[in-house]
């Protein structure tokens, strides 16, 4: 069996001068003028490799071993990749541990529970990184339709877009209570991905609104990166220690990647002439050693990125 990576050797390609958009961060930032750079040093999940093949990948996340999750969305699953070890989360169906249009996967800080937003079965889902079902979020208690995103923010509560009811909803994983939340009162309209921050704000991306927006807890609008420049269908977002935002701009079909403030500091497109451009991707992660993870959704296939 083969290795679940093809390894990039990028070293024998002839260097190219990269737009200046994608070189060098702006001046002001804390940055400074320091260039910035991308490289792909891994491709996940091709044909002939270990994991199993991905249909449409979209939501990604890693926990804090390293593993990544895949939400291999049109084989209705999750994929969970370790070193060369891989395991297989749930099958087609609505029944306890299948699932039926995976969106998007988040783990507690234990790293024993994964949570799965299902938007064909308008529920969420708990299962045990051990691989049983522990528990479903459905029904009339909770009244979830399509939902689409779920992020764990600083103190251990589960954020949930709630797409279909034009809502984002704060909930306790150990009892099951939604203790807060916002909705279009704070100009959310059709939610499709969260990322919290370590600084106690959460990033809504909008499919209506076609955007990505800064939130306290407390529903408190920061700012959008959409006021600086206009945004192609951005998707999953993703925020480092150092504040840096990563998106999955679906739309240009591209990592688009911003400081703090909502500048641009770099796109990533193509990660070499043999593999080709990126296609619609949808999703984005980071590792707690510093790698970037992107779910190159048309391509059926997740990128490793680091900083060249």
């Amino acid at each position: 069996m083969s290795d679940r990576f093809d390894y990039l050797e990028l070293s024998d390609e002839k260097p190219k001068t990269p737009p200046a958009d994608q070189e060098t961060a702006p001046a002001g930032t804390s940055l400074g003028w320091k260039p910035l750079k991308l490289r792909a040093v891994e491709v996940i999940g091709t044909p002939d490799a270990t994991p199993q093949p991905f249909s449409a990948p979209l939501g990604l996340i890693v926990d804090r071993l390293g593993a990544l999750y895949v939400v291999d969305s049109n084989n209705h699953r999750i994929q969970r990749i370790l070193g060369c070890n891989f395991w297989i989360y749930g099958k087609p169906g609505n029944g306890p541990g299948q699932l039926w249009g995976p969106s998007a996967v988040a783990v507690d800080g234990s790293g024993q529970f994964l949570f799965v937003a299902e938007q064909g079965n308008n529920r969420i889902q708990c299962l045990r990184v051990s691989g049983q079902h522990y528990v479903t979020y459905a029904g009339q208690t909770y009244g979830f339709r399509a939902p689409s995103g779920v992020a764990f923010d600083m103190e251990g509560m589960l954020w949930i877009a709630d797409t279909g009811n034009g809502r984002v909803l704060r909930m306790d994983p150990r009892s099951g209570q939604i203790i807060g939340g916002m909705d279009r009162s704070v100009g959310i309209v059709q939610p499709i991905s969260l990322a919290c921050d370590l600084a106690h704000n959460i990033y809504v991306t909008d499919a209506a609104t076609n955007d990505v927006t800064r939130y306290t807890y407390f529903g408190i609008r920061v700012h959008a990166l959409g006021e600086i420049r206009r945004l192609s269908a951005p998707r999953q977002v993703a925020v480092d220690a150092q504040g840096r935002i990563y998106m999955a701009e679906s739309g240009a079909n591209r990592l688009h990647v911003f400081d703090a403030q909502g500048n641009s500091l770099i796109v990533f497109d193509t990660p070499s002439t043999q593999l080709g451009p990126m296609k619609s991707p949808s999703g984005v992660a980071l590792g707690p050693n510093g790698e970037i993870y992107v779910a190159d959704t048309l391509n059926n296939r997740v990128l490793r990125l680091e900083w060249a």
